[in-house]
């Protein structure tokens, strides 16, 4: 495994070429998120994130309040956090006053609006559309600008984003588009987050699978090498006892096991404690917002990760 950051941005060179996250062997069928899931959703444990939905679902119910749909949450303006200017700048920014009218009493409130003061989700007023599966683009975009923000003083763990005179790596993704710089940037900084075809696939729904692969090698700067060269190993040993464990994508599997406990920790930050992982089942906005509240220091056996909360309180009223 090779790790090297500079000054300019942040430069990660992992031990092997990730397709969104996993080996950059040919995806099956079952990778993509317009497959079914195989089995009916299975309700997520009290404090999950969203509810459940089958991949390529467009809409998914979550409990809220009583009386919640009526009641927008509305939050008063605070300074925003540097992006990447330094923390003393911060407070010459301010952030817009938070007015979703739809996350009331959803799991992951808490978070969404953490990162909406924080400028890292959208929008931030009218509807969020918590349970909605989360489209690739939008998720790529929430976890560089989440970084960058999480880090902003330390330039070395930032991602760089792509200048729009460079070339897109992907067909799908021009250099006009809104999320190049973060789609890009997230594929120079060592990061494949495109298919074995050499597509992106922007607005396609994120898998479970996809999710968790990005995030825990992204969190900790590079695969596990040892899971690479034994995917048995990584799946029957270093994973939790997933009961589904063995309908993972065999793509994916190195990236997931290379997270805390095996991948466990992530996983449970966003669903709590389940026996069951859902591969294949599409991301909720919700839960993927829980998520990337929390980025690791992109180093193997680096220091504490770094959350929203963290940020907001050390960031200077206005």
């Amino acid at each position: 495994m090779t790790q090297r950051f500079t000054s300019g941005g942040m430069l990660v060179v992992l031990a092997i070429a990730l397709a969104l996250g996993g080996c950059t062997k040919t995806e099956s069928t079952t990778n993509d998120a317009s497959a079914s899931p195989a089995a009916s959703p299975v309700a997520l444990p009290t404090g999950a994130p969203g509810q459940p939905v089958a991949a390529g679902s467009s809409t998914i119910p979550i409990p809220a309040s009583p009386g919640a749909a009526s009641s927008p949450v509305v939050v008063a303006s605070v300074a925003a956090a540097p992006t990447p200017a330094s923390a003393a700048s911060a407070a010459a920014s301010v952030a817009p006053a938070i007015t979703l009218t739809d996350i009331a009493g959803v799991n992951g409130q808490k978070e969404i609006v953490e990162l909406a003061q924080l400028g890292v989700v959208d929008p931030v007023s009218g509807t969020f559309n918590p349970g909605g599966p989360i489209k690739r683009r939008d998720f790529i975009r929430w976890l560089v600008k989440s970084n960058n923000v999480l880090w902003s003083d330390t330039p070395g763990k930032q991602v760089k984003l792509a200048d729009k005179t460079e070339t897109s790596a992907f067909p799908d993704i021009s250099t006009s588009d809104p999320d190049f710089p973060y789609v890009q940037g997230m594929q120079d900084a060592g990061y494949s987050v495109g298919f074995p075809d050499k597509k992106f696939r922007p607005d396609q729904s994120l898998t479970r699978e996809q999710m968790f692969a990005i995030k825990n090698v992204f969190d900790r700067g590079s695969v596990d090498p040892g899971f690479v060269k034994d995917i048995t190993f990584a799946r029957n040993t270093a994973m939790p006892a997933w009961k589904d464990k063995q309908s993972i994508s065999k793509t994916y599997v190195p990236g997931i096991a290379t997270g805390a406990g095996g991948g466990a920790q992530s996983f449970a930050l966003v669903y709590g404690t389940s026996s069951l992982f859902h591969p294949q089942m599409a991301v909720t906005r919700a839960q993927a917002a829980v998520l990337v509240t929390v980025v690791g220091d992109h180093a193997f056996y680096g220091g504490p990760p770094r959350t929203a909360a963290q940020a907001l309180a050390a960031t200077p009223a206005p």
